[in-house]
């Protein structure tokens, strides 16, 4: 069963208030692809404009698992047109509820922030003051950050919620959704490399010992997550040609202004030379130096085993090829 199938047979079951909400006022942008593809650095660029304020990673549509998406954890409060939902809720995430929730993974980066930075009874009472939905939940998590930060488009970033877009623009039908692309073998050789070095989940700490499980394991991920990514760019880009932009990383970190001038112009934003003064915000080899890493682009190719550069080649070929990506 796929994670969208096990997304919709999970919604059957459950009665929750569905009716989006979508404020006329606020604008809303969402970063999705592969893990490892560059929406990390895609974000700390967006955020450096003054309008734009894009949260951090929070599995509120999904994650690899549809159930351990947030909304999909948040359903066993039931109705939340009650109040007394609406406060367990809260308190489901202020005391540790939703910290505890999963032995596969930890609580998003998100959630943290808002545990710590968002005062308890000001989260509640916007739920509260909502419609109570989905959409509006998720709306509330994003425009806490937003206003904190003093910006008019809100949005996030969660490489996951890449299969869920549809979902997204039924929500937020004028949001824009930028699409991270990237090498799938230099995806390999960074995941590769910061599983071993952080550890943080199963089954990474169980395999980090048993070397070559572990980059099979890591190979595996990083193909079917790759040539899904992959084939929903190829629909989103005929269904959503207005709201959808595919940014290849290759080409953000050999032309940072260029692409981003173009990005700026898709989200309706002036462009900024700021956004270009950054550190590199990625876990990799060139993190913390200033400006864009463009040798980020080819690095993998000094770094990857030969078989794994063949399987890569092998199987995606066609791929590689309509991307612009050498096979």
């Amino acid at each position: 069963m796929t994670s969208i199938q096990e997304s919709q047979s999970e919604i059957k079951n459950v009665a929750f208030v569905q009716a989006p909400l979508t404020p006329a006022r606020r604008r809303f942008v969402f970063i999705v692809g592969v893990s490892r593809s560059g929406t990390t650095l895609l974000r700390k660029t967006l955020n450096r404009s003054d309008q734009i304020a894009i949260s951090n990673e929070n599995h509120f549509m999904g994650h690899l698992l549809a159930r351990e998406g947030v909304r999909f954890k948040f359903r066993k409060f039931g109705d939340l047109r009650s109040d007394d939902n609406v406060r367990r809720l809260v308190a489901y995430l202020y005391d540790g509820g939703l910290q505890a929730s999963s032995r596969l993974r930890g609580m998003s980066k998100h959630w943290h922030w808002i545990v710590k930075m968002v005062d308890r009874e000001d989260l509640q009472q916007r739920l509260l003051a909502s419609n109570r939905s989905e959409a509006d939940v998720f709306t509330v998590m994003m425009q806490v950050y937003a206003d904190r930060k003093g910006k008019p488009i809100m949005g996030e970033k969660t490489p996951s919620h890449v299969r869920y877009v549809p979902t997204l623009f039924d929500w937020f039908p004028e949001g824009k959704v930028i699409h991270m692309l990237r090498d799938p073998r230099a995806i390999f050789v960074s995941e590769l490399r910061r599983r071993r070095l952080e550890p943080e989940t199963w089954p990474y700490k169980q395999l980090r010992h048993v070397g070559p499980l572990f980059a099979l394991y890591i190979l595996l991920e990083t193909t079917f997550a790759w040539l899904e990514s992959v084939s929903l760019s190829a629909k989103y880009r005929q269904q959503y040609p207005d709201h959808y932009y595919p940014l290849k990383f290759e080409d953000l970190v050999r032309d940072p202004e260029g692409q981003l001038r173009r990005v700026c112009e898709f989200l309706g934003v002036e462009f900024h030379d700021k956004m270009l003064k950054q550190k590199v915000v990625s876990k990799g080899f060139a993190a913390g130096q200033m400006g864009f890493d463009a040798e980020a682009a080819d690095r993998w190719q000094t770094q990857i085993h030969p078989w794994v550069n063949a399987w890569f080649a092998f199987w995606f070929q066609k791929q590689l090829k309509e991307l612009g990506f050498q096979s």
